[in-house]
């Protein structure tokens, strides 16, 4: 396993408690690992993740802190992947989702970089 896999094994597994810093973990992994996209007319919310473990994570925290569900499909190994691939999925309350974490604005837009309450909150 290489040393970015290992660090990103041991993050998914770390237990943090506070809630703004768990909300502020599932805006940063939306931001940077997902995006939005329209299907049907609804804003579908998605995260491309490596690990089992964190798209595990991820699921749980949208569950536990935003009371929506997320599904979890696996990209297979084969051709240009050299290992399993996670999608985490909000469809049916992605645009609430999306809302509350940062990445559409009050108009719907969505918004570039991370949400103020992340990048501008205290340390610890």
């Amino acid at each position: 396993m290489a040393m970015t896999a290992e660090v990103k094994d041991e993050l998914s597994r770390l237990v943090v408690t506070h809630v703004s810093c768990r909300k502020a973990e599932v805006s940063s992994l939306l931001r940077f690992a997902g995006g939005l996209h329209i299907v049907g007319g609804r804003v579908v919310v998605e995260a491309e993740v490596d690990l089992g473990s964190t798209a595990r994570r991820l699921r749980r925290e949208i569950f536990d802190l935003f009371t929506y569900s997320a599904d979890v499909h696996v990209l297979s190994a084969g051709g240009l992947r050299k290992s399993s691939r996670y999608i985490v999925r909000v469809a049916k309350e992605g645009e609430a989702l999306a809302r509350q974490t940062g990445l559409l604005d009050l108009r719907g837009r969505p918004v570039r970089g991370l949400p103020a309450q992340v990048v501008g909150g205290s340390v610890g």
